[in-house]
């Protein structure tokens, strides 16, 4: 704390205004404003990093405690899916199985939820994980608690299956009299009988899981894509005075995975600082946002897409180096020479207002940033429309760099955009990609023997109808229906299917 102290105060000193009282020569004057500054620089970061290290800390101790008692019964702790405050990569690192806590609000995509699940199998190394807690009716601490509605909370918990977890649970078994979650949901509510919707729907999920759940648990993921979750890129974005107030990390993720999910293309959530030997067994490569370059990043980058890989990164990314500090020589920093261009400016685009963006299959809409692109190599793929003296200028690029390529995007496109844009990068690397209504997902985890189990699930309160001719001759488990053509899925209706 002795030396955060002293960070605290040489950053403050380094923002104070002075009195010299006489002429001090400019480069003088540089040259100590510079000092000042460097003493305090990555202040934010390593406050961060201190605090995410020291609860950490906290959790090894009582973790090591008990092991001097038991030394075989696995120990985890509760995390919370896109938390900002803590590097979960770290924490995983620690744990003998990942689990959390899953509460999504009311208006909370069922795609943002898939990424949570997809993050905290990730940060594991892509094993199951344990669904620690989820309410079984409505969250008490939304300023709106609305209720589930039948069926909604099968499907959360089918969806975090899908994604790979082995362990459904709840929070909480018996509703509280008093306290600050004396609203929040239970098994046995405030009746105290079994006789509500909830318990029923609870014991009837419970009967699924203890009838099909043994088959499915262990089984795995399998994956092409991967995306970079960074949580020094989180807390360095988030932390930035300028050039925006309206960067939330997580959404920028969510931006490119739901592109993914429309399509029902599996991705794997992985660092930024993943190894080149486990990066190279994807196809492709997502780093959103990535502002925080660590060291090695960018050279592992570099030969991962030299070797054949495709990269996707844009807008804020290389600025900063692991210190919170700008890379010199222009952005995007270290990848500058993967990516073939050079970022001379970052307009801020007000709140509401959007930037057009036109070319090829992309017709579409930017917001929050509008990065101003020269091309050093790298080839247009669509340009700036608009009014603004920079349209016309390069909006998204692909540059050839050895046997790969690396996408540029300049702006956070809105979905119709970034799904045009994912769409023939997807075909070009002939990723398993699956057309399914509106709201409807399916995800596939494999199992020993060559089984294969499809979850198709339907996220909205509406019946939805399907042919899906890759699931005919499979076998619904719950029903035992053979899948011959025509599926019908009712409001948040779930569908297991065995294939072979």
């Amino acid at each position: 704390m002795e030396a955060l102290n002293k960070a605290w105060c040489a950053n403050f000193w380094s923002h104070t205004i002075y009195d010299w009282g006489d002429v001090v020569p400019a480069r003088r004057l540089r040259r100590r404003h510079q000092r000042r500054q460097m003493r305090g620089v990555g202040l934010q970061m390593d406050y961060r990093r201190f605090q995410s290290q020291a609860q950490l800390a906290c959790y090894t101790n009582e973790r090591d405690a008990i092991r001097e008692y038991d030394a075989t019964t696995p120990i985890t702790t509760n995390l919370m899916g896109t938390f900002k405050d803590l590097d979960y990569f770290e924490w995983a690192k620690e744990m003998d199985v990942v689990s959390w806590d899953n509460y999504p609000g009311m208006d909370t995509p069922p795609s943002f939820t898939a990424m949570c699940h997809d993050l905290m199998r990730g940060i594991g190394g892509n094993k199951p994980f344990m669904l620690m807690e989820q309410t079984p009716n409505q969250q008490n601490w939304f300023p709106f608690c609305k209720v589930k509605q039948p069926g909604e909370v099968r499907k959360l918990s089918w969806q975090a299956v899908a994604h790979g977890a082995d362990t459904v649970r709840f929070f909480q078994m018996k509703q509280s009299l008093g306290g600050c979650e004396r609203f929040h949901g239970a098994v046995i509510a405030h009746d105290g009988t079994e006789e509500s919707r909830v318990f029923k729907e609870t014991a009837a999920l419970g009967e699924e899981l203890d009838r099909i759940g043994r088959r499915i648990m262990g089984s795995r993921i399998e994956s092409r894509v991967a995306i970079m979750f960074d949580w020094q890129s989180y807390w360095s974005l988030e932390g930035c005075v300028g050039p925006t107030t309206g960067f939330n990390y997580p959404n920028e993720v969510h931006r490119f995975y739901r592109a993914l999910w429309r399509r029902n293309v599996p991705v794997d959530m992985i660092a930024s600082t993943t190894p080149l030997a486990r990066l190279s067994q994807y196809d492709l490569a997502i780093a959103p946002a990535l502002i925080t370059v660590l060291p090695g990043v960018a050279e592992t980058l570099e030969a991962y897409v030299a070797d054949g890989g495709t990269f996707i990164t844009g807008y804020m990314a290389g600025i900063h180096d692991e210190h919170d500090l700008v890379v010199p020589g222009g952005y995007p920093g270290k990848l500058r020479r993967l990516m073939g261009v050079w970022v001379e400016e970052i307009d801020a685009l007000a709140p509401g207002e959007t930037i057009e963006v036109h070319g090829g299959t992309v017709d579409a809409k930017g917001e929050i940033v509008a990065s101003i692109i020269h091309r050093e190599g790298a080839e247009r793929l669509a340009t700036y429309g608009g009014d603004e003296f920079y349209a016309g200028h390069s909006a998204l690029t692909v540059n050839a760099y050895g046997k790969g390529k690396a996408y540029f995007v300049g702006t956070p496109l809105d979905e119709t955009g970034m799904s045009a844009f994912m769409a023939p990068i997807i075909k070009e690397l002939d990723l398993k990609s699956l057309d399914t209504p509106e709201d409807v997902s399916l995800s596939v985890r494999y199992g020993d023997g060559g089984t294969r189990y499809a979850f198709l699930i339907n996220n909205s309160a509406a019946d939805k109808r399907l042919c899906l001719s890759e699931l005919n001759g499979g076998t619904e488990l719950l029903t035992g229906t053979v899948i011959n053509d025509l599926i019908e899925l009712k409001p948040y209706g779930v569908d297991v299917i065995a294939l072979r």
